[in-house]
């Protein structure tokens, strides 16, 4: 046995390695789509996990639940169906060691309740207390319900208007509203306020008298779970016919009847929009829980009006946001009077606002919230169940009494009726359908549920900049998302139920191509997709199609189109489209005369569209245009002995070369000779230089300055033509070069030419003295007039260390 649990105990080593190393399911869609090999494998390996699964499930003594093998192999699934079983299979094994090994006792099996033999304590609830097996209640309803998107919700009240202070129907002409008017609800679409027949009553009906004096609270009996539907604790009935249902009318229109603590239970999986199953009263004389699934009590349920829209009436609810909507939906009830505990405790400001919460802090009663999500459909209840939905309004009524009396503590009257004005927005709701949203921004929509799911590409979709077109994945979202809206709208059932998100998604990705492809991909428990499986392949096929079609109008544009950058658009990709330039005819036939020199196609001499000449730039900053005068653009010199020359224009000068770069790509493609034109081309004229510019005009050399000529050595070359410095001139040695320069600058001819290859150098000059300057010190000029002495600098500092400059200021010798 030890050998055997040491086996075991290898492998899952192993195989639970193994597993951490798996990629996520968006990447094997990726390596799946890339390879098909891996794809083939990928499948074999599903097709052996399902076998697998088959096998074990043989050997579970107990029904594993009511998902199948294609249900348990998805990955939300997985954990919840294969996991339970192996947990349970791994608990029952050491419970039957310790009983074999004598460690506990043989478990007797012990009578048990059967309404709650399968109900933990604890944990989630069992899947058929979650999902009925059971016929829908609305295929028996004489009232059907319209899911249609194109009509809107209409339930006119069949036994008029009672307490009512304007005639049904009423509109205000200044309000200017319609019928169709809606406005975004915190959990939806909704109608107009303006719209409920009680809209005028619900403002104008002030707080009760009686609810603004001090109450004196009285805890109600607790409740035997035992035995939820005694009426030990106080009367109890059960509303399931119309005689119980006139019964109970009759005694909420009674006058001591002065607060009414109601509370529903909603359905919502098996129908489109939701159904109400069970509508809790309660009064300080008894509990009533009326069954609204029976069609008669459904039916004529509008006579609860009578006490409902009451003005002395207080109508206590929690969190009835959805309550006053499906009232009036279901069963054609308004409310005028709420008193809403919930904004009684954020008036409070307690930490908690839920009814549990304010049940634990006044009853010490801890609710099982598990039952929220119960399937109210169940018929009958079970008594778990019952004692849950008696206990929401047996002790409503003793939580309003305690919220009153801290209001009025800590307030007075005045918090109580703050409580009924922020109560009245609530009482105003109306219902209407929610179309399909196209943006799928809400809380059920297609973009919603693709940014929570979509994984990676649902992320980058997110960070896209505007307009972005959206991926075939979004789009395939999208889709499937309204037709499954559309299917569940015709079915009336939950879209959730016609198919949950992870399927959907998984669609997305892995879209079907088929029938048969469709059908092994859905689960076989989705009995509404299997029966449209043609519909669903022929969705995805168009969608599919709009989207290749439309990345290929997307590709055809942007290749047929010319772009130009405006110049404003600076690091911005915005492109303006424009009409193609004319191309020369040597270009277009790709060949070109043999007599002909591909130097003399002046393809670089089109004339461009206007669009382009005014809009683009090739350089930035630059003026292109031929007739503005090119500015000379001069390099500061960083030393008097740098030589300052006017630069070519850039534009002008970048143009040759594109130029000639094209000419020798062009004769590498058709095997002429490149960059050897069979004609001389014209020279390119200088610009002459303007003589305005005292950039451009040299100075004037002065007498003074002048050189005895002296002869040029016979190797010696022309000396370059130096610009001179207006402030010390300075001749420079001529350079040896190897050859004559290739070009020579030219100079004005009001300029005059000055030999400084025949001028003597100051520096090769004899020096009178050993101290002596090699500039002269303008205080030896007689006939100066000595300047203003200056601070004497440090030869350290000023770079003098060998006393070779003149240490002396001006005006005095050394």
């Amino acid at each position: 046995m030890e050998e055997r649990l040491q086996e075991v105990s290898r492998a899952l080593s192993a195989a639970t390695q193994t597993a951490a190393l798996l990629p996520d399911a968006t990447d094997l869609d990726f390596h799946s789509s890339i390879d098909p090999s891996f794809k083939r494998a990928l499948s074999r390996v599903s097709e052996g996990l399902g076998a697998l699964i088959r096998r074990m499930s043989e050997w579970v003594d107990a029904p594993m639940g009511d998902a199948s093998v294609d249900d348990m192999i998805q990955p939300s699934h997985f954990s919840a169906t294969v996991g339970d079983a192996i947990d349970r299979l791994l608990e029952q094994t050491d419970i039957y060691l310790d009983e074999f090994a004598g460690r506990r006792p043989v478990a007797t099996p012990a009578a048990v309740d059967p309404a709650s033999a399968s109900i933990p304590a604890k944990g989630k609830l069992p899947r058929h207390l979650l999902q009925a097996n059971i016929p829908r209640p609305q295929d028996t309803f004489t009232t059907r319900p319209d899911n249609r998107a194109d009509t809107a919700w209409s339930r006119p009240l069949r036994r008029g208007k009672p307490n009512a202070q304007v005639p049904l129907g009423y509109r205000d002409p200044a309000w200017g509203i319609t019928e169709s008017s809606r406005v975004a609800g915190q959990y939806g679409v909704e109608g107009d306020a303006r719209l409920n027949p009680y809209y005028v009553e619900i403002q104008q009906t002030p707080a009760p008298l009686h609810s603004l004096r001090p109450p004196e609270p009285k805890a109600p009996k607790p409740m035997d779970i035992r035995a939820p539907d005694s009426s030990e604790s106080c009367p109890f009935v059960w509303v399931d016919s119309l005689a119980k249902l006139e019964a109970l009318a009759a005694h909420l229109d009674e006058e001591c009847v002065q607060e009414i603590a109601v509370d529903l239970e909603h359905h919502s999986l098996r129908t489109y929009a939701g159904m109400v199953s069970l509508m809790q009263i309660s009064t300080r004389w008894g509990d009533y829980i009326v069954d609204t699934l029976v069609d008669e009590v459904r039916e004529h349920a509008e006579m609860l009006n009578t006490s409902f829209t009451h003005p002395a009436k207080v109508l206590v609810l929690h969190g009835a946001d959805h309550d006053v909507l499906w009232l009036q939906r279901d069963l054609g009830l308004y409310v005028t009077n709420l008193f809403d505990t919930f904004h009684a405790s954020k008036l409070l400001q307690f930490g908690a606002n839920s009814l549990a919460y304010l049940l634990l802090r006044y009853l010490d009663f801890e609710a099982d919230k598990r039952f929220q999500m119960a399937d109210w459909r169940i018929r009958p209840l079970p008594k778990e169940m019952l004692f849950y939905a008696r206990s929401d309004t047996h002790s409503l009524l003793y939580v309003y009494d305690r919220l009153r009396e801290e209001l009025l503590a800590h307030g007075g009257p005045v918090s109580v009726k703050e409580v009924f004005e922020r109560s009245k927005a609530t009482a105003s709701k109306v219902y209407a359908k929610e179309a399909w949203d196209p943006v799928g921004d809400t809380r059920s929509g297609w973009r919603t549920l693709w940014l929570k799911m979509g994984g990676d590409l649902a992320r980058a979709s997110q960070d896209a900049l505007p307009g972005t077109p959206m991926g075939r994945e979004e789009r395939l979202v999208r889709r499937l998302h309204q037709w499954r809206d559309l299917v569940a709208r015709d079915e009336d059932e939950s879209p959730h139920y016609v198919m949950p998100p992870q399927v959907l998604i998984g669609l997305a990705f892995r879209p079907p191509a088929t029938v048969q492809e469709a059908a092994a991909r859905i689960p076989k428990n989705l009995a509404v997709v299997q029966r449209r499986l043609d519909e669903l392949v022929q969705a995805v096929a168009q969608e599919q199609a709009a989207y290749q079609s439309e990345a290929q109008e997307r590709v055809e544009s942007a290749s047929g189109d010319t772009f130009a950058l405006h110049e404003e658009d600076v690091g911005e990709a915005v492109l303006d489209r424009l009409a193609p330039a004319e191309v020369p005819k040597a270009v277009q036939q790709a060949r070109l005369d043999t007599e002909t020199s591909l130097a003399d196609v002046r393809v670089w001499e089109q004339p461009a569209p206007a669009a382009v000449r005014e809009g683009a730039r090739l350089f930035r900053g630059l003026k292109t245009s031929a007739t503005e005068t090119m500015k000379p653009v001069t390099k500061k010199r960083k030393s008097l002995f740098d030589k300052s020359t006017p630069s070519e224009k850039p534009v002008e000068s970048t143009l040759q070369r594109i130029r000639a770069e094209c000419v020798q790509w062009l004769g590498g493609l058709f095997g002429q000779t490149v960059g050897v034109p069979t004609t001389k081309p014209a020279p390119i004229e200088p610009v002459p230089e303007a003589k305005a510019s005292p950039t451009w005009d040299a100075p004037r050399a002065s007498p003074a300055t002048k050189r005895k000529a002296s002869p040029a050595p016979v190797e010696a070359t022309p000396a370059e033509v130096d610009e001179v410095d207006a402030i010390v001139p300075v001749a420079k040695h001529p350079k040896s070069q190897p050859g004559p320069r290739a070009q020579t600058e030219t100079k004005s001819a009001a300029v005059p030419e000055f030999d400084y290859a025949q001028a003597e150098s100051m520096l090769t000059a004899p020096r009178a003295s050993s101290g002596s300057s090699l500039l002269r010190a303008s205080g030896s000029v007689k006939g100066t007039k000595a300047g203003k002495a200056a601070k004497q600098k440090s030869n350290v500092r000023s770079g003098n260390r060998s006393g070779t400059f003149a240490a002396g200021r001006p005006g005095r010798g050394k």
